[in-house]
């Protein structure tokens, strides 16, 4: 007599359809660690290097052969070469010798700040994928840092040709102890953002306010207020579990105060019929980059850009309120909609 024989259905079956929950699992999981892949290029370390010999016309050449839109925009507009174009390229050569030998302490300074500070770049490649991850039809960007003599105090974005170009000004991140920028009469509001951990930051927010200012038409105070608070939201967001206020720029007892007064900052903003005023000049005192906001009835100590504050606060309300997308977000143009959605009245 033959031994009973064990039935194995039920293990198999389970064996199975728990691999088959796994590897769904673990596809649909994400990944923390998933960065972007960002082409970096260091500029001005090819400039550096360049000014350990004579630049002649044909090295401006080759450079322009190289880099293509990115040396058009910077050696034209951020350089403002335009001005000599009418010159014979042996002087504009010659011009641009001088400068590169005048700058080689600066480019000394920026190759060991920048060996030294390296992790903005992960930090950027991480954020960029969780950018992609939010909102559809967001490219890889190739990124420049570059030199502008310490005069271009923003990133910039350029999608001429349907390529994404982000870029930098390498020597505006030094950090907040960096003797020159006294010197130099650098606006002191800019310690704000020269963190270059901050370069992130700034890049993204750069590229959303070029991909969408366009669409947001700005009448009124509140349309300022919810696109600005749209763009703040979203790079909190892609930013994870960085702090609000370093990325933004300002210190933990500023943002504190900013999120206390909610209902104060509310307040005035309706006192003074702010939300639906139409005049820009008026109301462009809640957005401006500076060390304060100014103002009648506005205390001394107050932070600046309270509307940027007060329309990321509304935007997150808003999110919480109708689960929204990021795409149906930037898709909403209505701003008085979105507030009356939001529910936010801090004042109550």
């Amino acid at each position: 007599m033959k031994p009973m024989q064990k039935n194995n259905i039920f293990k198999k079956t389970t064996v199975y359809l728990l691999c088959t929950v796994l590897v769904i699992f673990i596809a649909c999981k994400p990944n923390p660690d998933k960065h972007s892949k960002i082409t970096y290029v260091n500029f001005t370390d090819e400039l550096y290097k360049l000014s350990n010999k004579r630049c002649s016309s044909a090295d401006l050449k080759a450079l322009k052969l190289k880099h293509g839109r990115f040396f058009d925009v910077w050696f034209s507009e951020i350089m403002d070469y335009a001005r000599m174009s009418q010159l014979p390229d042996s002087i504009i050569a010659q011009s641009f010798n001088t400068w590169l030998q005048t700058n080689i302490p600066v480019f000394k300074i920026l190759d060991a700040h920048y060996k030294k500070n390296t992790q903005w770049l992960p930090s950027l490649e991480k954020q960029w994928s969780n950018l992609q991850s939010k909102l559809n039809n967001v490219p890889n960007p190739t990124v420049y840092g570059y030199m502008s003599q310490f005069s271009n105090y923003n990133t910039f974005v350029d999608t001429a040709k349907n390529k994404l170009l982000l870029g930098f000004s390498q020597e505006m991140f030094l950090n907040d102890t960096f003797p020159l920028y006294q010197i130099l009469d650098v606006p002191t509001f800019y310690n704000r953002y020269n963190d270059p951990n901050q370069i992130p930051t700034l890049l993204i927010w750069n590229y959303l306010k070029g991909r969408f200012e366009s669409e947001h038409t700005v009448k009124t105070m509140l349309d300022q207020a919810v696109f600005e608070g749209k763009l703040w939201a979203l790079l909190i967001e892609v930013a994870e579990d960085l702090k609000p206020n370093d990325i933004l720029g300002y210190s933990p007892e500023e943002w504190s105060m900013m999120d206390r007064d909610q209902g104060q900052i509310w307040r005035h903003f309706l006192d003074k019929k702010a939300l639906y005023n139409t005049d820009f000049n008026e109301f462009k005192r809640y957005f401006v980059y500076g060390n304060q906001t100014f103002g009648t009835g506005i205390p001394a100590d107050c932070p600046p850009m309270i509307g940027n504050f007060t329309g990321l606060k509304i935007v997150q309300k808003y999110m919480q309120e109708t689960d929204c997308s990021w795409d149906d977000l930037f898709k909403e143009h209505d701003a008085t909609k979105i507030l009356r959605l939001s529910g936010y009245n801090p004042a109550k």
